[in-house]
């Protein structure tokens, strides 16, 4: 009676290939990841500027001169 042992798992070169491919994307998928996450910081800070602008310019309307501190003289 000869007995075969078939396992169902998977062997070290099948797991290390699978890893090394997973690995393949994450260096292909971060650098777009992290030049989106920049893109969006700096798209971010403009828009803050902009109403940062619009807040002081409708200031300057209401009262006829701009808020104190925002000016670069030195008096």
């Amino acid at each position: 009676m000869k007995l075969t042992h078939q396992s169902a798992g998977f062997t070290l070169i099948e797991l290390l290939i699978v890893i090394a491919i997973i690995l393949i994307l994450i260096a292909i998928a971060l650098p777009n990841f992290l030049s989106a996450q920049i893109r969006a910081k700096v798209t971010r800070a403009e828009a803050d500027l902009r109403s940062l602008a619009t807040a002081i310019e409708f200031f300057r309307t209401e009262h006829a001169h701009y808020p104190v501190g925002t000016d670069n003289s030195s008096s």
